[in-house]
């Protein structure tokens, strides 16, 4: 049975730089390339449908953001992640963790630099969603995509799950299924907030984008970069 867990951060903040000689100065150099277009995806879950009361508590209580997932830049005011990072559906692990119910149906509101995001596109399918948010870097442009990375080929993982950059370094393995849907899988350590994070290969090109991790298979799975691609080219060609 497969154990899969999705990696937004329930407000836990690790970072951690990996050491292997051999790959370090190409990662670096990566990290330094990409690493402004990494950032952090605030979130805060709340109940759906909550009475007066609960009103009351929530806006008495309300502390900010109470989770953390990653995002990229993809365009001006641009920013892909995973689509399960603002589904608001949470295990009830975590639920309960942010003191929910193990029923109750939850929202969440995104926010990118302090800043409300918008869901512009979106596709349950591939795990991915396009936000708009208020800012970004003024020389963004559209990534590239490597669409065929081969077999126990090195990639570089980039998070931002709060204020720190993480990268970790890995190998491509190959096609992974969840649920019935087509994913990718690398090797790689994982930890939370770790979701929609982007996969680069030595190049800096995407070679995917952070999903989730199963236990069992020890393996992380990722939308493919094809998927995330045309995901962002009909978005561009107007197609939300």
């Amino acid at each position: 049975m497969k154990k899969v867990r999705y990696f937004a951060s329930l407000a836990v903040v690790l970072s951690v730089l990996g050491s292997n000689p051999a790959s370090e100065n190409t990662a670096l150099h990566i990290l330094k390339q990409r690493q402004r277009y990494t950032l952090s995806v605030a979130l805060e879950f709340s109940k759906k449908n909550r009475n007066a009361a609960e009103r009351v508590l929530s806006m008495l209580t309300d502390v900010g953001p109470n989770a953390y997932a990653t995002g990229f830049v993809v365009g001006d005011g641009l920013v892909m992640t995973a689509y399960h990072v603002v589904s608001g559906k949470l295990s009830v692990s975590k639920r309960r963790l942010l003191g929910f119910k193990a029923n109750d149906e939850l929202q969440v509101r995104a926010y990118v630099n302090g800043c409300p995001a918008r869901v512009v596109k979106a596709d349950q399918e591939a795990d991915l969603v396009l936000l708009s948010v208020c800012t970004s870097p003024k020389d963004a442009k559209n990534p590239t995509f490597q669409t065929d990375p081969e077999v126990n080929q090195p990639i570089v993982l980039i998070a931002r799950p709060h204020e720190n950059s993480l990268l970790r370094r890995g190998v491509f393995q190959g096609p992974y299924t969840f649920e019935g849907k087509q994913f990718w899988s690398i090797k790689v350590d994982a930890v939370d907030g770790f979701s929609g994070s982007p996969v680069y290969n030595e190049q800096g090109e995407i070679v995917g984008v952070f999903c989730g991790y199963d236990s069992s298979e020890q393996l992380a799975f990722i939308s493919p970069s094809a998927k995330a691609q045309k995901f962002l080219e009909e978005y561009n060609a107007g197609n939300p």
